[in-house]
């Protein structure tokens, strides 16, 4: 659309210059040929052409192009450090895009080579023959690591090009929303335009990347800014043929098609958040018992039409209410509706006890309603003990200089990758933690987003919510003996003269005793189906030491929409993020999560096949039944955690915290010592004492030897 764009810039730096080495032919030998040497990370070799005095750190061929260039993009990290320490130039410019090094590395996304020759004094801010400085070829390539790297090196992130492009115009251009996010979260200047009038969203439109555009517009990009030529972003779409893209960001932004904002329907609301999250959690309570009283009060074939015709036009009202909801709740099962499902069945379950059921088997069935009263107020505590409680969230960076001493430390390491650092949260990441999307942090020791209960459940609060699952499944198989004890009483009569059209004649004298209260109680019997199986599935993964995260992350690999109900028996969920802690989705470590990602392609599976995923018997029988042979590939594959059954069941009941009370966050139990979990980066060695049949903690002086 305009000079300037990637596709004008030619190849990569050192690619060309690769070509043509691979076409030319031997002249020298090898062991002479420096260039080669270099390309290949041959140190000794290198060493011994030096004491020859036949080259030196120095040397240049007719380009300018080095031995460090050659070894810098080549990812020969050794012969890097060794070219350095040897006086090589480290700002040596070379090759037909007269780049340095260091911006021949970055082109590879060797962000280990381009730390090091900044910390030898490489020079960020020097340009190639376009104009890019690092931090603008960094770009091009989207690896959101690199660019986390070199912005903590103090690069200014508006830096222009030669054509005054900042770096968030081209992440924009080339459609990288992680990248996007990353600029705009450390402060670039959304409203910068470059020499034409461009701005970022100007820019984005013409690659017609949603989320990168929508990003621009959750934090403040002009909807309306005119380039030099007069055109808005609304022209720009309509030639760039993007304008279903930009309507939608606009939608999820919070904007009318046109740009204008989108007035809240209800007056007087300032707080829109807390509004929608409220209405969206109270207002099953209104669909629950509409629905069981057409059910209940009408034939079944007249009633059950009627109940789901009433319940999905009200949930319907709902979806169309979250369009003005903030971008991250315009899904609603990213709000409190779920839990609000629960939440109104328990409620109109108690009401119904108290009012009817209780009056009735007081006398007759006196333990019986101690017990139910029982399970139905731990039930309540612990749902909403779970809902309320800090799951385990790992602590934020105080400030930019700790997460550079952060990221210098896993640089250090090899360790600055997607499973040890967090480029949302710019942490590292304790081991068994993921980022959650739903919560928007890092949860230690993460178990699975429950939407049931609109939280996280991990380190703080598992062992709450195991509590609240087996609560639940004794409270209901409570309440339907109780129920039965109920509708058994002699003195509760049916009304005369009652037909059915399907039932016979002694269930539908049953049924007509109290319908709407047998009609509740199938509905909340039918919670027995995924909550036995839920709770089956946590019971063994608490005797394995194991997570649901980690354990689906190795049975479940596909991803299609029955699989994504499968997850729901061992999640409660009915999205299947169990590839975000530790292997990122396709593109994320590059930056390219946009819609022209490759997708997987799904073998066809058979009606059986489809239904194991739609009852969750798939994952049921590989997370709990198959435990055993899981087990052995975690142990083959060194997964440290397990320390027998009956130590994992130990650390998990019993590890010290109050049980109505909520824990120091972060602290558990591993084979009886305490760990932090938000600080847990290496796993602790143990060994298993014979005598006292028990692990043990390997001390550190132990370790040394």
């Amino acid at each position: 659309m305009a000079s300037g764009s990637p596709e004008n810039n030619g190849q990569p730096t050192g690619e060309h210059e690769l070509e043509e080495m691979g076409d030319k032919k031997a002249n020298v030998p090898l062991e002479e040929d420096i260039m080669q040497l270099a390309r290949l990370g041959e140190i000794s070799a290198i060493q011994k052409l030096f004491d020859s005095g036949k080259y030196d750190a120095t040397y240049k061929d007719e380009q300018g192009i080095t031995p460090l260039h050659w070894a810098a993009i080549n990812n020969h990290y050794a012969l890097c450090h060794f070219l350095t320490q040897s006086g090589a130039n480290i700002n040596a410019k070379g090759g037909d895009a007269v780049a340095t090094p260091v911006l021949w590395a970055a082109k590879r996304c060797h962000y280990y080579i381009v730390n090091l020759l900044l910390e030898h004094g490489a020079d960020p801010l020097l340009t190639d023959d376009q104009g890019f400085n690092l931090l603008h070829s960094a770009t091009l390539d989207g690896n959101v690591y690199q660019l986390v790297l070199l912005l903590h090196q103090d690069i200014p992130v508006d830096i222009p090009d030669a054509q005054a492009h900042t770096a968030l115009m081209w992440a924009a251009y080339k459609g990288y929303p992680s990248c996007v996010d990353l600029f705009l979260r450390w402060g670039a200047n959304v409203y910068a335009t470059d020499d034409q009038g461009f701005t970022a969203l100007h820019w984005a439109l013409v690659k017609g990347s949603q989320g990168s555009i929508q990003k621009l517009l959750e934090y403040g990009a002009d909807r309306f800014a005119k380039n030099n030529d007069g055109k808005t972003p609304a022209v720009t779409a309509e030639e760039m043929n993007t304008v279903r893209q930009w309507h939608a960001a606009l939608s999820q932004a919070g904007y009318n098609k046109d740009g204008t904002s989108k007035e809240f329907p209800i007056p007087r609301i300032k707080d829109t958040r807390w509004f929608i999250s409220r209405f969206m959690f109270f207002w099953p309570f209104l669909i629950i018992p509409i629905a069981l009283y057409l059910i209940s009060q009408y034939p079944v074939y007249v009633g059950l039409p009627l109940a789901f015709g009433i319940a999905y036009g009200m949930q319907w009202a709902a979806q169309k209410l979250l369009s003005w909801a903030p971008a991250n709740m315009r899904n609603i099962q990213h709000t409190p509706f779920l839990a609000g499902i629960f939440a109104g069945t328990l409620f109109w379950v108690g009401a119904r006890w108290v009012t009817t059921v209780l009056p009735w088997t007081f006398r007759t069935n006196f333990f019986l309603n101690v017990l139910f009263a029982a399970f139905y107020a731990s039930t309540t505590y612990f749902y909403f003990f779970t809902m309320s409680s800090d799951p385990g969230f790992v602590p934020k960076s105080a400030s930019r200089s700790a997460s550079k001493a952060v990221i210098d430390e896993l640089m250090e390491l090899r360790r600055f990758d997607e499973n040890h650092f967090c480029v949302n949260c710019m942490v590292r990441k304790p081991l068994r933690s993921k980022h959650c999307k739903r919560c928007e942090r890092c949860v230690a020791k993460t178990d699975h987003h429950c939407p049931w209960v609109n939280n996280c459940v991990a380190n703080n609060n598992h062992r709450h919510f195991v509590f609240y699952v087996l609560s639940m499944e004794l409270g209901v198989l409570a309440w339907i003996r109780l129920v039965l004890a109920y509708l058994e009483n002699e003195r509760l009569e049916s009304p005369k003269d009652v037909t059915c059209n399907v039932l016979s004649d002694d269930l539908c004298r049953i049924l007509h005793k109290d319908p709407f209260t047998i009609v509740l109680s199938i509905w909340a019997a039918f919670q027995l189906t995924w909550v036995t199986m839920l709770l089956c599935v946590q019971l063994l993964q608490v005797a394995r030491n194991l997570t649901t995260y980690e354990s689906m992350r190795g049975h479940l690999h596909s991803n299609t929409a029955a699989d994504a109900l499968n997850s729901f028996v061992t999640t409660g969920d009915t999205s299947q993020d169990v590839a975000g802690g530790n292997a990122p989705a396709p593109g994320f470590g590059s930056g390219q999560d946009t819609d022209d990602a490759p997708r997987p392609r799904h073998q066809p599976h058979s009606i059986w096949d489809q239904w194991k995923r739609l009852l969750g018997i798939d994952s049921f029988w590989a997370t709990a039944l198959q435990g055993s042979q899981a087990d052995q590939r975690r142990r083959v594959g060194g997964n440290p955690w397990s320390r027998g059954i009956i130590t994992n069941c130990k650390d998990f009941w019993c590890d010290g915290a109050p049980v109505f009370k909520k824990k120091e966050s972060g602290f558990a139990r591993l084979a009886g010592d305490r760990v932090d979990y938000t600080r847990l980066y290496e796993v602790p060695k143990m060994r298993y004492t014979r005598g006292g049949g028990s692990y043990e903690q390997v001390s550190a002086q132990e370790e040394q030897v």
